[in-house]
């Protein structure tokens, strides 16, 4: 997802969402609490969990395995 579609971050994120929180419209764009793991380009996972809240209009789903 590009800089532009999530809070609290920068440069593009990458992540395995293991929960979605909440929904919510902010001035007409609708933002998506989630929690997950960020998957580095690599393809590794980070083992920490990761809360952010993202445009779901920025959102793109891949399908894929994790390594």
């Amino acid at each position: 997802m590009p800089e532009d579609g999530y809070m609290f971050g920068t440069g593009v994120l990458t992540m395995h969402v293991a929960e979605v929180i909440d929904r919510r419209p902010v001035d007409g764009v609708v933002w998506v609490d989630l929690r997950g793991h960020e998957v580095h380009p690599d393809g590794s996972v980070r083992a920490r969990p990761r809360h952010v809240s993202v445009r779901l209009d920025r959102v793109t789903v891949v399908r894929g395995a994790l390594r």
